[in-house]
């Protein structure tokens, strides 16, 4: 249909031009009065007579066009055809997506971890005691409260002596430990940097049982005897500072202390 169409469109442009033919020439023929007007009468019928020329080229053309569009549209009706049978027998299988959340691995690693809040309880198992914390995520080392420190020399090693006191009651517990290290720490209000000694010392938070290292200071203003620092957190636990006390407090073995 639509070949039909164009090849009619053309053919009455053909007609249309035939008629403008004409009255050029009749102008043309009334304005012959010099050999001027003659000349470009006869230039403007030959540009029209190839025009002519052309359009008649492309009417042979689309002429012959219908018989080819009519093959290709059968071809194509006849793989419309193959293509629904296909689907008529090849039923569909719907595939459900797989979303895969991309926190998972961090909610797997934080599953693995204990949670604790700003304030908790460690337990020193030599004391047979509990002492409260503070957890801190901004410190880098944790910290005892340690006063009467005196540095001293056992079987070649450098050792630390020191008490440690409880806030609640007052009751000192004396320590002796090997220094692991020595750390300068710079104060803000202090012209010359201050030494202080690391000693490692096992304490249990909960389900958390390790040898962590604390820095030994005066926190006798704190009021929390104990600092638990990044070193002590790391790959461990997880704090939620909107918490509080989240491990439970262990209960001390009367026998064993009187023992101590």
């Amino acid at each position: 249909m639509k070949n039909t169409t164009q090849f009619q469109t053309l053919k009455t442009s053909k007609i249309a031009i035939a008629g403008i033919v004409s009255l050029v020439f009749l102008n043309g023929c009334a304005m012959t009065k010099n050999k001027e007007n003659t000349a470009l009468v006869t230039k403007q019928q030959a540009q029209i007579e190839t025009i002519l020329q052309q359009q008649q080229q492309i009417l042979t053309t689309l002429q012959s066009q219908p018989d080819k569009f009519s093959e290709q549209d059968e071809a194509i009706a006849n793989l419309t055809e193959q293509l629904d049978g296909l689907g008529a027998k090849t039923p569909v299988k719907k595939t459900t997506p797989v979303v895969i959340p991309t926190t998972q691995k961090a909610k797997n690693e934080a599953a693995d971890k204990v949670i604790l809040g700003q304030e908790e309880w460690v337990w020193i198992d030599e004391f047979q005691t509990n002492f409260k914390s503070r957890v801190d995520t901004g410190a880098t080392t944790s910290s005892l409260n340690a006063t009467d420190i005196v540095k001293f020399e056992r079987d070649g090693r450098d050792w630390v002596k020191f008490n440690l006191s409880h806030k609640d009651d007052n009751e000192v517990f004396p320590i002796e430990t090997p220094v692991v290290r020595t750390v300068k720490i710079r104060q803000t209000n202090a012209t010359k940097a201050l030494e202080r000694y690391v000693v490692s010392i096992p304490v249990e938070l909960g389900s958390i049982k390790t040898k962590t290292e604390f820095t030994l200071a005066d926190r006798s203003r704190m009021i929390f005897p104990i600092l638990l620092g990044r070193t002590f957190l790391k790959d461990i636990a997880i704090v939620d500072v909107a918490q509080k006390y989240t491990q439970p407090k262990k209960k001390s073995n009367p026998a064993k202390k009187g023992a101590n």
